[in-house]
């Protein structure tokens, strides 16, 4: 009975009773799309950063500041999709949010220390590396599963999704440069070269006759993204393995994009009434105006699932532009339709709590359960109506 109780269990599991994204990085795989008919809407959504709250990320960076010895990152994936199922077919509407922020120690530190003021570290060069890749787009998705027959113990499903993206918002920026500080307010800042392309260019500090007012149009962006998946069941021994690339091949292409490319040095800086050294970008920013091809960065997720009667063992890792994701979770059938799992994200710490039903899923993860303190904390959320 045990046996055959597992198996159920598996096999569910590639038939897709809830095909939605259980990671970081809000990855669906399209090999779990199932036979049935239904509707469904989904709500994926995680943010995390390795040095403040989240809550004071934007913000003025106060609280507990704690960041890694090496490269300091920020993430963001979202994704909210609704639409219809049949015959291992999905075609959905959605919007979407990827971005990730790269910053070295010493960025982090000189950004901390000045947002809160607290002086900067006397004697001390700070080598200056950031980098920001971030983007928002809304579109539709066709996705399709194929069983493979094969003279093999596994079942084995793939999956291939192709969608229309219309962008609405992007900013890639680059910060590189050094600062020596001189006292605990001032610093003298070389070779210190910022690059920026936003659609919410700010042309505020410029004057109301500048051509570059003439020139400012709505920037607009259209492209596609390519998903493909697997996902392979051993019944004999009840273990599932899983793999998904979201983006393997995407591209967004932008027209009319401002673009600046701003200096920062000793020459343009000034003071406040409270002493603290501050620059005038203006008076070294040249502000261009062009066409970007976009190239989506690949998201990979891999995963391997593992029954113990009721129990069962997951460890998976997410993984794009260079970092990793690593998870691990146990869960507990206590039907066939209800299951419950807990699970820990090992970059940001998170601990994840899940109810999953044939009709409806959810699940919560955060690093503190004071969510004004938390660094990391994550939403994933569906219904599906069968018809």
């Amino acid at each position: 009975m045990i046996k055959t109780s597992c198996r159920l269990i598996f096999v569910g599991l590639i038939t897709a009773q809830a095909c939605y994204a259980d990671g970081l990085l809000a990855i669906n795989n399209p090999a779990k799309i199932g036979q049935t008919t239904k509707a469904y809407a989904d709500l994926e959504a995680f943010a995390g950063n390795d040095q403040v709250a989240m809550r004071e990320y934007a913000g003025n960076w106060a609280g507990q500041y704690s960041p890694s010895p090496g490269s300091n990152i920020g993430l963001l994936a979202a994704r909210a999709e609704t639409g219809v199922q049949w015959h291992g077919y999905r075609l959905g509407i959605y919007q979407r949010a990827d971005a990730l922020v790269e910053a070295s120690r010493d960025t982090a530190d000189l950004v901390q220390q000045y947002k809160r003021q607290s002086g900067y570290s006397l004697g001390r060069t700070y080598a200056l590396n950031y980098r920001l890749k971030g983007f928002e787009a809304s579109g539709a998705r066709l996705s399709k599963s194929f069983q493979l027959d094969m003279a093999s113990p596994w079942q084995i499903r793939v999956g291939l999704g192709l969608s229309y993206l219309k962008g609405q918002r992007v900013k890639l920026e680059t910060i590189n440069g050094q600062i020596v500080t001189i006292n605990t307010k001032d610093f003298n800042a070389t070779a210190n070269r910022q690059t920026t392309s936003d659609e919410s260019l700010d042309l505020s500090g410029f004057p109301k006759n500048s051509p570059l007012l003439a020139q400012l149009t709505a920037p607009s962006g259209a492209g596609y993204a390519a998903d493909v998946g697997l996902v392979a069941v051993h019944p004999g021994s009840n273990a599932v393995f899983e793999l998904a690339i979201a983006d393997l091949f995407g591209q967004i292409d932008w027209s009319h994009l401002p673009n600046t490319s701003t200096n920062y040095n000793s020459a343009t800086k000034y003071y406040d009434a409270n002493g603290w050294v501050n620059f005038n970008p203006n008076l070294s920013k040249a502000i261009t105006f062009q066409n970007l091809n976009q190239k989506l960065d690949p998201k990979l997720r891999l995963a391997v699932n593992y029954s113990l009667g009721n129990f069962e063992l997951k460890a998976a890792t997410d993984y794009t532009q260079g970092y990793w994701f690593p998870q691990t979770g146990v869960g507990y059938h206590i039907t066939p339709q209800w299951a419950f799992f807990v699970d820990l994200d090992w970059r940001f710490n998170t601990l994840g709590l899940s109810v999953q039903h044939d009709w409806f899923y959810l699940s919560l993860k955060t690093d503190n359960l004071n969510l004004n303190a938390a660094k990391a904390y994550g939403l994933t959320a569906g219904v599906l109506a069968q018809f």
